[in-house]
């Protein structure tokens, strides 16, 4: 008993978590055989690395990867874009005398002359400083004493595609007879060959016709620089110092963000570009093709639809006229399909606050243009002289529209610094992970969307839709360069700095993707890393560490 008296007693600590700060565990890079962080944060899973210091980096308005995606491919020895000056011109790309006529000569040339070649043999992602005609996109370059050169944003960004689309609408025909149009055993058959005998001919034979389809397919592109999806995540990083609101006072030009307020600091922005420009009939665009002769103007698609009301389909008083027919004919295309899901923007408002923008669906309505087509037989008096056959229509406007809403949400103010260099990591990490080719076909997943500010996590959003790139429902030449795009330091223009023959489309001002993301982020930029891999709290602050000095911390 006096055992029990003198030893058991409660000699434990008493422990109690405080709220007062922040901690990690993580157990543990120090340890036996642990993985060296420098090899992970240098390893394979590093797909960007610009760094505007690196000579390798910098070229005047252009900015290198350092690093290439062993993924990359590029067909053959290379590809070479002809068609590149038709979407080009619109963000700068494809530069053009602004003060010319856009139906001169020196217009026509950028605009359907103009090529891009891309070698198999450089496969680095790059990004050009965007321009236009109308607003000022200034960014100047500047030395520090440790940080070393770094960009000066006063309305200007860069921005960069890493993917081509493959569009063509070409409809693979298998080698099964049984599955070729009747059209190609007709006699003559209405496809057309060439370099059969030299010339131009109609082939009759069907296996002809076959290899004549065939022979029209296509090269593809494939051109790929930078992968769309990741297995786990992505995580991206960024060096910056956000400016005051005098930052960029001595710039009295106006800028995209002088036009739009409410889009001033976006920082980081991926996605499409922009809307389809060739989405509708301009009259400038007409009788301009393609280098593979694909009209500019969207094509003419027409549907025929019964009338399922017998009042409308025969007419009264013993006429035997066929009026239920009805001719749908559309010539445009949903340009908000497009961007669906297919633009997401980083942002730091005016006082401090981190967060992000999308475009979502809300629905899909639609009004009809119809031409209502009556044959009229000459033997009923419908009208008909005898032994004529007569058509009248009736035209109604058509257009499709999709609907679009827009989400966002942001943390709470003063999590980033005016004038203060700062360590930004946006990350995306899925709940499930698809491994190789489980990423082809699976649907998209849900996250966390995770920000942090100088090595801390800041702010988090639980649920977050994964972004996957997509290109858009066009031929693949008049598309190049817009969807499968990075912008660092801005938004994107949209359409807003559009053109093409005879002058901009008015149609094209003000659609979605200008109206939220045309504009840019007012301060400096150095350094900007994206990971293909969710990337822990623990590398994140060692990147953060190792980088410090160089921004005077």
């Amino acid at each position: 008993m006096s055992n029990i008296y003198q030893h058991g007693f409660d000699n434990c600590l008493t422990m109690r978590l405080s709220n007062s700060d922040y901690w990690d565990l993580f157990l543990c890079y120090d340890c036996k055989d642990a993985p060296d962080p420098d090899i992970i944060l240098s390893g394979s899973c590093l797909l960007i690395n610009i760094d505007i210091n690196d000579n390798n980096s910098y070229s005047g308005n252009t900015l290198y990867n350092l690093v290439d995606w062993d993924g990359a491919t590029v067909y053959g020895a290379g590809t070479t874009l002809n068609d590149i000056g038709l979407t080009g011109i619109d963000n700068g790309f494809i530069t053009y005398d602004c003060t010319g006529s856009t139906s001169g000569a020196t217009f026509l040339s950028a605009f359907t002359g103009s090529t891009l070649v891309l070698s198999s043999a450089d496969t680095r992602f790059f990004m050009t400083a965007v321009s236009g005609c109308t607003y000022d996109y200034t960014i100047t370059p500047l030395t520090g004493s440790t940080e070393g050169r770094y960009s000066r944003l006063c309305g200007g960004f860069y921005q960069g595609f890493f993917k081509l689309s493959d569009q063509t609408f070409f409809d693979d025909v298998s080698d099964n007879m049984f599955t070729w149009p009747i059209s190609w055993f007709t006699c003559p058959s209405s496809e057309v060959c060439t370099g059969i005998t030299g010339s131009t001919i109609c082939c009759v034979d069907p296996k002809i016709t076959y290899k004549c389809y065939n022979d029209k397919k296509p090269t593809p592109y494939n051109y790929q620089v930078l992968p769309t999806r990741y297995e786990q995540g992505w995580t991206s990083m960024f060096w910056l110092r956000k400016g005051d609101e005098d930052f960029c006072s001595g710039n009295t030009a106006t800028t995209l963000n002088d036009v739009y307020s409410g889009n001033t600091g976006f920082f980081f922005y991926m996605g499409t570009r922009a809307e389809n420009k060739f989405w509708d009939l301009f009259s400038g665009e007409t009788g301009y093709t393609t280098t593979s002769g694909y009209p500019l103007p969207p094509p003419t698609e027409n549907e025929e639809v019964l009338n399922n009301n017998p009042f409308l389909v025969y007419q009264p008083q013993g006429c035997c006229c066929f009026s239920g027919i009805t001719q749908v004919t559309t010539q445009q295309r949903d340009r908000n399909l497009d961007i669906v899901n297919n633009a997401l923007g980083f942002r730091i408002k005016s006082d401090g606050s981190i967060g992000y923008r999308s475009i979502g669906m809300t629905g899909v309505c639609s009004a009809v243009t119809a031409t209502t087509i009556v044959d009229c037989n000459k033997q009923c008096g419908c009208g008909c002289s005898s032994g004529d056959s007569k058509v009248t229509a009736t035209t109604v406007t058509e257009k499709y529209i999709t609907g679009v809403t827009i989400t966002e949400e942001y943390s709470l103010s003063g999590m980033v610094k005016d004038n203060q260099w700062s360590h930004i990591g946006v990350r995306f990490r899925a709940y499930e992970e698809y491994i190789g080719c489980e990423l082809n076909n699976a649907s998209r997943r849900l996250g966390s969307l995770d920000i942090f500010v100088d090595g801390y996590l800041k702010w988090s959003v639980d649920n977050f839709d994964e972004f996957l790139f997509k290109e858009l429902n066009e031929y693949r030449e008049k598309q190049q360069g817009v969807p499968f795009n990075y912008s660092w330091g801005g938004g994107t223009q949209g359409l807003i700095e559009t053109n093409t023959v005879n002058g901009p489309d008015v149609k094209d001002e003000n659609l979605v993707i200008q109206e939220n993301f045309a504009g840019t982020f007012e301060g400096d930029v150095a350094t900007f890393k994206m990971y293909g891999c969710a990337l822990d709290i623990t590398l994140i602050r060692y990147d953060y560490n190792e980088t410090m000095s160089r921004f005077g911390f």
